[in-house]
């Protein structure tokens, strides 16, 4: 039976061994075995290949002895991402409370021109909503640029919509608490050096899905890939059981 392995990255990080396929494994860990448990869950796909098996322990990973599958064996819960390659991230699945799957694959993000402003929410390791005057790939080169007195070995993050209403407010449909101080963090972005802002330390991500613009990234000095989200035609058409699930939470 094949051992797979899963990087959780939703406001913590673990890299976790499985024999169950990604559907399954997402289910079970957003719902358990006997549904009394619930929520949001994302992890990645790992190249058993690539992994440091000096730093992990890989070799722990035991089948059960009645040979059932072993839905989930935990090998680390401290500081993952960063000793995981860049190159052995494979898709991306987006979990939603109820247990549907939604996978997605990566690749190389573009450079993107930078526009007035960004919103990102940053996801495992740390958690905080910012805004930034940098385009996606160049935040996270920024974030994780080791001459920078605060930086991360390597980021997760989404962009999220500020989009506007014609008085310049923010458009009223944006489940964010708010508004004002938002626009209050992105006029701060006009002040010389002010390359990115902190809106909120941890924000409570409500109807989170819905508040996606281009979709995932994770990045480091080396190089980002983006893990893009479905446009709202295909999100409507060919994904409405996971999209209708996803905005329960």
């Amino acid at each position: 039976m094949d051992t797979r392995f899963y990087l959780m990255c939703y406001r913590f990080e673990a890299l976790v061994a499985s024999q169950l396929p990604p559907e399954q494994f997402g289910s079970y860990m957003a719902v358990g075995t006997r549904k009394r448990t619930s929520g949001r869950v994302m992890f990645f796909e790992i190249d058993a290949e690539r992994i440091d098996r000096s730093y992990f322990p890989v070799e722990a990973v035991q089948a059960h002895e009645d040979g059932s599958p072993r839905k989930s064996q935990y090998l680390s819960v401290y500081r993952v991402m960063e000793h995981i390659p860049l190159d052995a991230f494979g898709k991306l699945h987006l979990v939603t409370q109820d247990g549907l799957t939604l996978g997605l694959d990566g690749a190389p993000a573009p450079n993107d021109p930078e526009e007035q402003a960004h919103m990102y929410v940053e996801l495992c390791p740390v958690g905080p909503r910012v805004v930034s005057e940098l385009g996606p790939a160049a935040f996270a080169k920024f974030m994780t640029d080791p001459e920078n007195a605060l930086h991360f070995p390597r980021l997760f993050f989404a962009d999220q919509l500020i989009e506007r209403e014609a008085d310049g407010s923010l458009a009223s449909y944006l489940p964010y608490r708010d508004h004002a101080h938002i626009l209050d963090c992105i006029e701060d972005l006009g002040r010389p050096g002010k390359k990115s802002k902190t809106v909120d330390r941890l924000p409570p991500l409500v109807a989170f899905y819905r508040t996606i613009k281009t979709g995932f990234y994770v990045g480091d000095p080396t190089g980002c890939r983006l893990y893009r989200f479905p446009s709202a035609d295909r999100l409507d058409d060919e994904l409405h059981r996971w999209w209708r699930s996803a905005q329960l939470g």
